[in-house]
């Protein structure tokens, strides 16, 4: 990468050009010369001097001639798909998975493992193999990833790294992210699961262009993913969503309404023998089984019944079902509309399945981490800052402005 970067005034107005060419190229391209001049105001001279330097420096590179044209064909050029390597990784309670991306979102690499349960510093070396693995696979070394998201099933503080509350994490997650900072020492942000599912709700799912949401999941126990405004809802210390301790009149007050132990309790209710898993039972369910039907029922009533409590304080445009619940939409969307209809008639409540394909945690944390990546590469390219504060900055996650994550625990971010 080229050394020869511009100083003073100059240099200044340099980086803001070369700015504005790299993000036309990265919205639109591939682009030839002319469409970039058009795009940007910029001169010709200014944008063929730009391109050269950004070229130089790694940002963008050439891709093929545009041969439609009248005339002489015109360099086409793109970003780079290598200035930017992103670690995405999922930490379930039974199986840890990991994504390697490049700048332009193409899956590198892919990796899984089953999850520690006894120690952090497993979990944390665990990770840093799956970085590894990743790595090799896509011929480069773990030392280049420019970023690593882990979601986890925790509450993580504002920043981005202290493990509140956990849901199953060895220790309590108790210095994570520590643990994978000593294996795998590269720029490393801790997210809340659902959160992240969230965030995948948004860019690839059933909530693209919807700006108030409610993405609700269940594993261990229930959360849900906040967005409002297109920005996700963290709270002031990271633990809006923990909607799983709404009071219910049958539980009693700070206990959970619903979650895999809930779900379990409410089988042993119905009769159903064992230890089945939430999956199991609405197996059966779907089988016929008539007390694992119950059980559905029951379960579809007490999600009505948390997203009109959630409802009455921000009235979202839209619910969504993820995790194990967005599996089993078939059999939980009609008997929570009807719970709905019956319980909270008066409130607009519009309930969906997930559409994020795939594992909707992995792909949020991949798809963060691959933003953070690009914005150092990109500022390293044109000789300025990343487009975030200096806390890390806001990102508003419905126009996919700057990153916002107020988890650095200095600004006053997009997410809040």
């Amino acid at each position: 990468m080229s050394a020869n970067y511009l100083a003073g005034p100059q240099g200044l107005l340099w980086s803001i050009n070369a700015r504005a060419v790299l993000d036309v190229i990265d919205r639109e391209g591939p682009l030839g010369r002319p469409e970039i001049t058009r795009a940007t105001g910029l001169s010709k001279t200014t944008v063929a001097q730009a391109l050269r330097e950004l070229v130089a420096r790694g940002a963008v590179e050439e891709a093929g001639a545009d041969t439609t044209r009248r005339g002489p064909a015109a360099t086409l050029y793109r970003i780079a798909p290598r200035c930017a390597l992103a670690l995405g990784v999922d930490i379930g309670h039974l199986r840890i998975r990991a994504v390697l991306v490049d700048a332009v979102g193409e899956t590198l690499a892919q990796a899984e493992t089953r999850a520690p349960r006894r120690r952090v510093a497993d979990t944390a070396a665990a990770v840093a193999a799956l970085a590894a693995e990743c790595a090799a696979r896509a011929g480069t070394e773990p030392g280049a990833v420019g970023q690593a998201v882990v979601g986890v099933p925790a509450v993580v503080a504002r920043d981005g790294r202290t493990v509140r509350r956990a849901y199953g994490l060895p220790q309590g997650g108790r210095g994570l992210a520590e643990a994978i900072e000593r294996d795998l020492p590269v720029p490393l942000l801790l997210e809340n699961d659902v959160n992240l599912a969230a965030v995948a709700e948004q860019r690839f799912g059933a909530c693209a262009g919807v700006a108030d949401f409610v993405l609700l999941g269940v594993g261990v126990g229930l959360g849900a993913g906040i967005v409002l405004g297109g920005r996700l809802h963290r709270g002031f210390a990271g633990g809006a969503g923990e909607v799983a301790f709404l009071p219910h009149p049958a539980t009693e007050l700070g206990t959970e309404v619903l979650g895999a132990r809930r779900i379990a309790e409410q089988a042993r209710q119905a009769g159903i023998e064992g230890s089945p898993s939430t999956r199991e039972i609405f197996d059966s369910a779907r089988a016929g089984d008539e007390r694992a039907l119950a059980v559905v029922d029951a379960t579809a009533r007490r999600i009505a019944h948390v997203a009109a409590s959630v409802a009455l304080v921000i009235e979202p445009e839209l619910f969504v079902l993820g995790g194990a619940f967005g599996a089993s939409a078939d059999l939980l969307l009609g008997r929570i509309r009807r719970h709905l209809a019956r319980d909270a008639a008066p409130l607009p409540i519009r309930i969906v399945a997930s559409g994020v394909p795939g594992d909707p945690v992995l792909r949020g944390a991949s798809w963060l981490a691959r933003h953070r990546a690009r914005e150092r590469a990109f500022a390293a390219a044109v000789g300025g800052r990343p487009h975030e504060t200096a806390a890390g900055g806001p990102y508003d996650i419905a126009t996919g402005g700057p990153y916002g994550t107020d988890l650095a625990g200095a600004g006053k971010g997009d997410i809040t």
